[in-house]
């Protein structure tokens, strides 16, 4: 039998255990090569794991394929192993795994799914990180662990997040359609070309807002898919890491249905405390969990003398979701921005919401490209230029959904990556 320390005390794993584990390994290994497509972010994890030093910590929103892909890299890679720790005995170090592994099966490499299940886990990888010659990578339900696992594991760490599918990847996965990644100087030069040849995808926009974006509502379409995987980000990973109170579970659940049927303008710190009955401070503090949860977006307004109130916006597909009560036409406007704002986001670009100096209605964002400003508009197909009046940014454009020839389709942002 093999011998595990955990929190100063000698834990025996039969064989037995062991040998399950093993037969666990094999199976979720087959099973991932039942799955012929993979996320983007599956040859950046493999990429870091061939060529450095570091362990990689994958975040994101329950449901976007984190324990899919940590199998599927398993499955790629030669002399790796998969385990979930809530399959662990209780007590069983994370370290003497590892080092077991590597001493009887030549283990080069652990994927670690549900680490949040190990004891001292944060503890044990750095153990491993300075004593051992195998690479982990692993995932959490919680992403808000996993974010907050970087400072305590500083240079040993990388986080990526796999985020929801951007608008090219559900296209993949739900219709098996590839199609190239489009670069925004591509987009804002050749837009009109470019519409022609992918204005037959304007029908699956709505979808992709409403629910296309979470890869577990391919399999499952269903309103309660969303609202569980909402619900269980604030039950277990806002509770547990922002030590919350089952008041404060009550306050963020209103918070959230007041930013879920809120206009993207009617939306800050100030509006959630007016609505909701709780102080600015809590406001402020559910927001930056709800961002933390990767549920919502926090954006920063842009410009002098302008009060610092962000625009909170929500993940694509949570909005339509939990809006109980409201037309989804009365929706369409900010799921356009958050189909915006999430793209943009996701390539990597840095944006802020335009807001005047008394509050007054200019253009929706400020893109910072290539030492570039460029300012966006977004709309539906009779938006004009009326709103830029008074900004002297020269690049503006106007992005409208569904397409047209008075702007930028939309869509087409849906393609930078």
């Amino acid at each position: 039998m093999f011998i595990f320390f955990a929190r100063q005390k000698w834990h025996m794993i039969q064989d037995s255990t062991f040998e399950q584990l093993i037969s666990l390994d094999g199976l979720a290994k087959d099973e991932a090569k039942g799955y012929k497509r993979k996320r983007f972010l599956y040859q950046q994890v493999r990429d870091i794991l061939s060529s450095s030093r570091q362990f990689v910590g994958i975040a994101g929103l329950r449901g976007t394929g984190k324990t899919v892909l940590l199998r599927q890299i398993a499955s790629g890679l030669d002399n790796s192993f998969y385990v979930s720790a809530d399959t662990l005995p209780v007590g069983t170090s994370l370290f003497e795994l590892a080092e077991a592994l590597h001493k009887r099966l030549g283990s080069k490499y652990l994927m670690v799914d549900e680490i949040h299940a190990a004891p001292d886990w944060q503890s044990e990888l750095k153990r491993a990180y300075d004593f051992l010659k195998v690479k982990i990578a692993f995932t959490s339900s919680s992403s808000i662990d996993v974010v907050g696992s970087k400072s305590d594991l500083s240079r040993r760490l990388s986080v990526l997040t796999l985020p929801p599918f951007s608008f090219r990847e559900y296209l993949l996965f739900k219709n098996g359609t590839e199609l190239p990644v489009l670069s925004l100087d591509k987009i804002l030069a050749n837009h009109a070309e470019i519409y022609r040849e992918l204005f037959g995808f304007e029908s699956e926009f709505r979808d992709f807002c409403t629910q296309g974006a979470l890869p577990a509502c391919l399999e499952s379409p269903l309103p309660s898919v969303i609202k569980g995987i909402v619900e269980k980000a604030v039950q277990r990973d806002m509770l547990s890491a922002g030590k919350l109170s089952q008041e404060d579970l009550v306050n963020v659940r209103q918070a959230l249905l007041f930013i879920a049927r809120a206009g993207a303008d009617g939306c800050s710190y100030s509006s959630i405390s007016k609505n909701t009955g709780i102080t600015k401070y809590k406001a402020q503090q559910y927001a930056s969990l709800l961002s933390s949860a990767s549920l919502a977006k926090i954006i920063l307004p842009y410009g002098a003398n302008v009060m610092p109130e962000p625009k909170i916006l929500l993940t694509p597909a949570i909005r339509a979701n939990m809006a109980e009560g409201i037309d989804e036409d009365r929706l369409k406007g900010v799921m356009r921005e958050e189909f915006f704002v999430h793209h943009i986001i996701g390539a990597g670009l840095e944006l802020n919401y335009l807001k005047g100096a008394r509050g007054q209605k200019l253009a929706d964002y400020i893109v910072f490209y290539k030492a570039r400003k460029l300012i966006f508009e977004i709309g539906g197909a009779g938006k004009g230029a009326s709103q830029f009046k008074g900004v002297s940014v020269k690049e503006k454009f106007i992005l409208s959904q569904p397409g047209s020839a008075r702007g930028i389709p939309l869509i087409l942002f849906g393609f930078l990556w």
